[in-house]
């Protein structure tokens, strides 16, 4: 029986794709200069393109390079952050907070909100609940978010004198300056309660 004709594209491909994702990705080698790039005198020489999935990747990590703290894609979250409206972005957009910071809300944010769901759904089960476990046991809950709501319950407590402003600002997207007024702050205090609040998530 004649050999059917093999397609040899496809695991050049694959050794191709893996040689560029070990290289760039892996590594962190930059973009391969085009061939005969140092011969030129005038003009730009074309950028070598990557293979898909590496080529925007590489393609991420050079629109930042020019940030020496931060992943690129902490500065890319950031950035699409800051595009939209609400009281966290404009003070992204001023510089009065970072994109570590933002992203350190975001994740307060959520654990709030996840907390909050998971108590609603506890109060609304009025099933008895035997001792010997079940469907809402502590060992069938997602090991993460036991690790975020201990993280949260950290965080809130630490920050407890001023907890209520500071989830108003970062949950319920209240401005900093109204949050300040309401709490008869000033907008510097207000702003230095909210980052050492945003850094210190980090910790909890």
């Amino acid at each position: 029986m004649p050999h059917l004709p093999t397609d040899q594209a496809t695991p050049a491909l694959t050794t191709e794709r893996e040689q560029q994702r070990v290289a760039h990705l892996v590594l962190g080698e930059p973009r391969p200069k085009p061939k005969g790039a140092n011969r030129r005198k005038k003009g730009k020489a074309p950028a070598v393109t990557l293979v898909p999935g590496i080529e925007e990747r590489v393609q991420l990590r050079e629109r930042w390079s020019h940030k020496t703290n931060g992943t690129a894609e902490t500065h890319e979250h950031a950035a699409a952050q800051a595009r939209r409206e609400g009281s966290l972005a404009r003070l992204v957009g001023t510089g009065a907070i970072d994109a570590h910071q933002l992203a350190a809300a975001d994740q307060i944010a959520e654990a709030y909100h996840s907390i909050t769901a998971e108590v609603a759904v506890r109060t609304a089960n009025l099933e008895p609940r035997s001792s010997g476990g079940g469907p809402h046991s502590a060992s069938h809950a997602p090991i993460a978010a036991v690790i975020r709501e201990r993280a949260y319950a950290r965080w809130r407590e630490a920050v407890a004198p001023h907890g209520a402003m500071l989830l108003a600002i970062i949950v319920d997207d209240m401005a900093l300056t109204t949050a300040a007024r309401d709490w008869r702050l000033s907008n510097r205090r207000a702003r230095s309660l909210l980052v050492s609040a945003l850094d210190s998530w980090k910790r909890c």
